[in-house]
């Protein structure tokens, strides 16, 4: 019985866990998309443009996400196997994976996951869907993604299993439109399909099959028996924490402070005009609500004041103290997050190159973890389509392994770069070939230019120089 009693608050303990996975996903996707919790006062409101339904934030968490997965592109795909990486470039291709991969790095930055599901299309090629991590609409989510399933919750164990969830309207036989929940469970050598169930008084999942689904569960396995593996790839941050996690207080810090600037601008961020003794109306009466007959001062007007009437100003109030703590509140936030403080330009002085590539040393350390993560995780999305593409007969060496190459993440000053490339040729002799490479250029383009008449007659003028002078012929990838 102690025993049952220890399952059962185990279970429930990884049930309350996962509410609050789900409650603090929805809660940083609201904030990057800043929908964030702010107070206004009715005045506020007004001057904000809320009785439109607008909303108020001065949102930096954006910020602190866009500046890690921006700089996460993926270059080339490298393989010794040449059959295997040409295939796996053809099915980047194919899914338009320069655009996808965007929005996985920003989801699994922003969320702290994400994934990848690999199957094969209707042309049995292999199909690469992104999905976010699941969240319940009871914590204000979407009610649609995935989740990875490991032992105990560790992850740094295999993964068990790994689950999608979604809601589909469907017609029926008789038909009646209906909104039902789904359920998909990915095993290593199965795939379990379960719709919840509608009979009144029971809750709980039915399983199911989809039109031509031959068996329940199906199986996922290749032609010797041999399990295919998990086709939901998992994209996960550091501890699978957001990357706005630390940015939240300071980031309420910084709408608070911005609301009382703009709250200390509207009540005394200006000139006060003090009328003793007398109205000061167009009229001589008192003010109407809407201020309408408000005596208005314009250069070079007379005002008349009657003999016993005063008149004075109180000058407005000094706003520098609200300004430099907003500065402040956004300093912390940079530093919380290590994010470059240039990102949020709170001076309008220009950092120097030196001083820039100083604050980006440790975003770039982050970055850098990110593409060993990503990439493993990129490499099991195309180990996976190799896998699902031999069981239609495609025939690459399942043994040949990959290696994910990324765009350079540091920030490339481009006339100290050229100015590098020119000492290469001119003290190392680099081929210039080699050098068109590193300065940015495809392989077409270099093709091109190795076509141009100008390239080969230098060439053939460096030919017949060695071969006057005795010395050895060029090779055929040498250059002028």
């Amino acid at each position: 019985m102690a025993t049952d009693i220890a399952e059962l608050a185990f279970a429930g303990w990884q049930a309350e866990e996962e509410r609050t996975r789900q409650a603090n996903i929805v809660l940083v996707r609201d904030y990057y998309d800043g929908d964030q919790h702010v107070q206004l006062t009715q005045r506020q409101k007004e001057y904000l443009g809320f009785v439109k339904g607008g909303r108020f934030a001065l949102n930096y968490c954006a910020t602190v996400v866009n500046a890690v997965w921006e700089r996460l592109i993926v270059a080339a795909l490298a393989s010794k196997d040449k059959a295997f990486s040409e295939a796996a470039w053809a099915w980047w291709q194919r899914n338009r994976m320069d655009e996808k991969q965007d929005g996985v790095h920003r989801g699994a930055v922003r969320d702290g996951e994400y994934f990848v599901i690999v199957d094969l299309d209707e042309e049995m090629q292999p199909r690469f869907t992104p999905h976010p991590r699941y969240t319940d609409p009871l914590s204000g989510g979407s009610g649609f993604g995935c989740k990875a399933h490991y032992p105990n919750d560790m992850t740094s164990l295999p993964m068990q299993f790994a689950s999608k969830r979604w809601t589909e309207t469907v017609t029926l036989e008789s038909g009646k439109r209906e909104t039902r929940q789904r359920m998909t469970v990915y095993y290593p050598n199965q795939i379990r399909k379960y719709v919840q169930k509608a009979r009144s008084g029971e809750s709980g999942w039915d399983k199911y099959q989809d039109e031509g689904d031959t068996s329940w569960p199906l199986p996922h396995v290749d032609a010797t028996g041999k399990p295919l593996g998990i086709q939901v790839i998992h994209f996960r941050n550091p501890d699978e924490k957001s990357e706005i996690w630390d940015a939240l207080p300071p980031q309420d810090g910084i709408n608070k402070t911005s609301l009382d600037l703009l709250a200390a601008a509207d009540a005394a961020g200006f000139p006060i005009y003090i009328a003793q003794g007398f109205s000061a109306t167009t009229d001589g009466k008192l003010p109407e609500s809407d201020g309408g007959n408000y005596l208005e001062l314009t250069p070079g007007c007379w005002i008349e004041i009657p003999k016993d009437g005063k008149a004075g100003r109180m000058e407005a109030a000094d706003l520098t103290p609200l300004v430099n703590a907003l500065d402040g509140w956004i300093t912390k936030l940079a530093q919380v997050t290590d994010t470059p403080a240039n990102r949020f330009q709170i001076t309008r002085q220009v950092a120097a190159e030196g001083t820039l590539k100083q604050q980006e040393a440790v975003l770039l350390s982050k970055v850098r973890v990110r593409q060993v993560r990503f990439g493993n995780s990129w490499e099991d999305v195309l180990y996976m389509a190799r896998r699902l593409a031999n069981t239609a007969g495609a025939g690459l060496n399942e043994d040949a392994m990959l290696e994910v190459e990324w765009v350079p993440a540091a920030t490339r000053d481009e006339k100290e770069h050229i100015e590098t490339l020119g000492l290469k040729r001119e003290k190392l002799n680099v081929p210039l070939e080699t050098l068109w490479a590193e300065a940015g250029y495809s392989q077409e383009e270099i093709d091109a230019m190795l076509a141009t008449e100008e390239y080969q007659a230098r060439l053939n003028m460096q030919r017949q120089a060695a071969a006057m002078f005795g010395q050895e012929r060029p090779g055929e990838n040498e250059d002028a």
